[in-house]
């Protein structure tokens, strides 16, 4: 295993085991689901979990692609479950797709809700832009409440994982009458904004010392800042390569110690500083051959992998 790879920290150790642990209990109960081709039988929206007071068994598990576009956007999403069930509205993170979300949608489908999945702006087969300031936050929140209105909704529960969660934050900080409810996954809220100047603030100096590490484990969040175009180049420069690499559990022997994520500055880039991902085998317990070309079919031409 190379030596870049044996440094997560003991934190993201615990919340990878976790989300392990969520993914194959969430997998399984969609495996374990029924699937009826060409049917779209209601649940009762009364009772959607009565068992044998169901009045007609029905679940739409079949999941369907969409577009939807603006004078300013295009999103493509995905969409699973009866058309009238309570909206939740699954935004994915970095580096990730809509397909992210394939086995949560499933699951809550089967429990009478309508799944939405959009792919985020600059990711898959959504529009991408060039300026970074096209990323900003309050774009990103207005592509949602624009694929809202599209779905005809008044408001959603909005569920974020990992750069998703600030999204999903910000619709609730600042569009409240949007929001059922909203849930976020991976990255703690801070009320004050998910900025590097935010962060740095709440950094634990006992694994990171201030003149080894100035910006802790956001360390690699500052070299994107400065070195935005090398970052690309690791990353795009073997693409299958850096979703094995990335799309991974845990090591142990990671525990107590600082995260690789704080080494990145230091060595000059990801991957040890060697300008690409290594060779490493794929973790069949996180991503599958077919997921695997997938993600890097869109990255080759979409830029996903882009920080």
């Amino acid at each position: 295993m190379p030596e870049w790879f044996s440094g997560l920290g003991g934190a993201k150790l615990e919340h990878l085991r976790r989300q392990r642990s969520r993914r194959r209990s969430i997998r399984g109960a969609a495996e374990r689901l029924p699937v009826w081709p060409a049917r779209a039988l209601m649940l009762q929206p009364a009772d959607p979990l009565g068992g044998d007071r169901w009045e007609t068994v029905a679940m739409l598990l079949s999941v369907t692609e969409h577009f939807t576009k603006t004078a300013r956007h295009s999103s493509f999403y995905l969409a699973c479950g009866p058309e009238t069930g309570p909206l939740i509205i699954f935004v994915h993170g970095w580096p990730e797709l809509s397909h992210s979300w394939r086995h949560q949608v499933r699951c809550f489908a089967a429990l009478g809700f309508r799944c939405v999945a959009p792919d985020m702006r600059g990711y898959g087969r959504s529009s991408n832009y060039r300026s970074h300031a096209d990323y900003a936050l309050e774009h990103c929140v207005h592509d949602m409440l624009d694929l809202l209105a599209h779905l005809g909704r008044d408001r959603a529960i909005w569920v974020g994982h990992d750069w998703g969660s600030p999204v999903v934050w910000s619709l609730a900080s600042h569009h409240p009458e949007h929001c059922r409810a909203v849930a976020n996954l991976c990255v703690p809220y801070i009320a004050s904004g998910f900025a590097s100047a935010n962060l740095i603030a709440l950094v634990n100096r006992e694994t990171y010392p201030e003149a080894t590490y100035p910006a802790g484990q956001w360390e690699y969040q500052l070299f994107y800042e400065e070195h935005f175009d090398r970052a690309c180049s690791a990353f795009e420069a073997d693409i299958e390569n850096t979703i094995r690499a990335l799309f991974r559990k845990g090591n142990p022997a990671g525990q107590g110690k600082p995260s690789r994520t704080a080494e990145v500055r230091r060595d000059n880039g990801w991957f040890g500083g060697a300008g690409k991902a290594p060779s490493v085998p794929r973790d069949p317990d996180i991503i599958s051959e077919e997921d695997l070309s997938i993600y890097a079919a869109l990255a080759g031409t979409h830029r996903l992998l882009r920080p």
